[in-house]
């Protein structure tokens, strides 16, 4: 059934591309799709920086920062890190505008708000030695380099510059598997971060309700394969056929095709045509898809497939040489002590509700453990969704304040 459902969603986006080339010829879209993100900030009036930090393996990400806010302009503010998820950018954080924005509202609460993107995105395309055009090395990461090496650098220069011992951390699905990465990984970090805010984790993922990701999940070997045989490292890009499609059909909320719009995102997040806040489409896939790495996305789908949190799966023979045995190393959770909130939902088609449970008790330190209280909340709700103030944000808000 799943197959069957994924194989219809597929044909219905191939067939719909030829239909929108030829009936939606006015492509109208939100007046604010073509700024990038330090213009739709100071669009909104706010403070905006913009940084370069570099890691330690020479990947050049940007981190943009929004230092005080229009009413409240304090000093010594605590800074926040926000990290989004896979294939978004700090676009994603801020596009919603003041009013039901996590960034622009922490920054009024007297907050330092930092926005992070990871290598491989449209906004951390760029390395020392390395051209992403040139040079399939660029490429040749998963999501353990992410967390391993991008947070770490994120948070050193964050409280380097601000001159801090400590700081908040905010993830969203990625943004969660990544610091838990690092946790195990590199747990000297932890001792930086007052609390880690997790939005949607993504960290046990078996039974996703998508059928979209649970179809690639359960083909994930033959997607590498052929992938590899086509030399296809680079994903999602901004200018992907596909990220142009979803350019095409999600492009005025009077349009047409904007239902289908709808279901595209319903048939990987979950059904949002209730929550989904049509008018603001545009917006968010004039920069969104992003761009990801092969190697990266596969990683989610082993995880996914083999119900683990667990290292790259590189075959039985390099994993003997990598590993000292033939499965992926398991990430070690128990060494995430510092308090962490976990924020879920029973509609997210990506992280089943299910997970959630083992994610607790696996965790030393979850000092909160909150569902949103709305049945139709789906996975990129907790960025995008309509009355995401009153659901959630209020309430991480007041958990943060806390420490």
């Amino acid at each position: 059934m799943v197959h069957k459902i994924a194989s219809v969603t597929l044909l219905t986006a191939l067939f719909s591309v030829t239909i929108v080339q030829i009936y939606n010829k006015s492509k109208l879209k939100h007046p604010y799709a073509d700024f990038t993100v330090q213009e739709l900030v100071e669009k909104y009036e706010y403070p905006v920086e913009v940084h370069n930090v570099t890691t330690e393996d020479g990947y050049i990400l940007t981190l943009h920062r929004i230092p005080h806010g229009k009413e409240n302009l304090s000093q010594n503010r605590t800074p926040v890190l926000l990290l989004p998820g896979a294939l978004q950018s700090s676009w994603d954080f801020v596009q919603n505008g003041p009013n039901q924005s996590l960034p622009f509202i922490l920054s009024e609460k007297g907050y330092d708000v930092w926005l992070g993107n990871v290598r491989g995105t449209t906004l951390s395309r760029k390395h020392e030695t390395l051209d992403p055009d040139k040079d399939l090395a660029f490429w040749d990461f998963t999501i353990n380099e992410i967390g391993v090496y991008d947070l770490p650098a994120l948070i050193d220069y964050v409280l380097e510059t601000t001159k801090e011992s400590s700081l908040h951390y905010v993830g969203f699905s990625q943004g969660t598997t990544v610091f838990f990465l690092m946790g195990s990984e590199r747990s000297e970090y932890l001792s930086k971060v007052k609390l880690m805010s997790a939005f949607g984790p993504t960290v046990y993922m078996e039974n996703p309700k998508s059928p979209i990701v649970k179809f690639i999940a359960d083909n994930w070997k033959l997607g590498e394969a052929l992938l590899n045989f086509f030399n296809y490292q680079e994903l999602f890009s901004i200018n992907d056929p596909m990220t142009i499609y979803l350019r095409y059909v999600c492009n005025d909320e009077n349009s047409i095709f904007i239902n289908l719009c709808v279901h595209h995102f319903s048939m990987a997040l979950g059904d949002n045509y209730d929550t989904a806040d049509k008018s603001m489409l545009s917006l968010l896939t004039s920069k969104s898809p992003c761009g990801a790495s092969m190697k990266q996305l596969i990683h989610f789908y082993q995880m996914i497939d083999s119900g683990n949190f667990c290292k790259y799966d590189f075959g039985t023979s390099r994993n003997l040489e990598i590993y000292g045995q033939e499965t992926p190393l398991l990430y070690n959770l128990s060494k995430v002590t510092i308090p962490v909130a976990l924020y879920y939902s029973s509609n997210d088609w990506v992280i089943d509700i299910t997970n959630m449970d083992r994610l607790e008790k696996t965790l030393p330190n979850v000092v909160k453990s909150y569902k949103v209280p709305l049945e139709k909340f789906n996975h990129g709700d907790f960025l995008f969704a309509k009355d995401v103030v009153g659901l959630l944000y209020n309430s991480v808000i007041d958990e943060i304040s806390k420490y």
